[in-house]
C-alpha cells in the first residue's frame, strides 16, 4: 500500500509540474515515479525521463509538420521521436 501511495504521488507530482509548466519539479517527479515503478537508480531514470522529454519535442515537430501537409518531414520527426522512446524503454527495462 505504502509503495502505490508513493507511486500515485509521484504521478501526481509530474502532472502538476507538466500543467505549472515547472520542467525541473516535472523532471525531478517523473525520475522518482521511474525509479521506484521501475526499481532503477534516479540517475538511470533521469536519463530515461530525458529521453522521453526529447521524444515529445519530436512528436510536437512531427505534428505540426504532418498538419500542413508536409508528411515527408513529419515522417522524419516521428523516426527521431521513436529511436527516443527506443533508448527510453531500454533504459527502464534494465536492472
Amino acid at each position: 500500500m505504502k509503495r502505490a501511495k508513493e507511486l500515485a504521488h509521484y504521478e501526481i507530482g509530474w502532472w502538476k509540474a507538466h500543467h505549472r509548466k515547472n520542467k525541473e519539479e516535472f523532471i525531478d517527479s517523473m525520475c522518482r515515479l521511474y525509479s521506484l515503478q521501475f526499481g532503477i537508480s534516479y540517475n538511470q531514470a533521469k536519463q530515461a525521463v530525458l529521453l522521453r522529454v526529447e521524444a515529445a519535442d519530436w512528436h510536437d515537430k512531427a505534428e505540426e509538420f504532418e498538419d500542413n501537409g508536409n508528411q515527408a518531414q513529419a515522417d522524419v520527426f516521428w523516426n527521431k521521436a521513436e529511436e527516443c522512446l527506443f533508448q527510453h524503454f531500454e533504459l527502464v527495462e534494465k536492472k
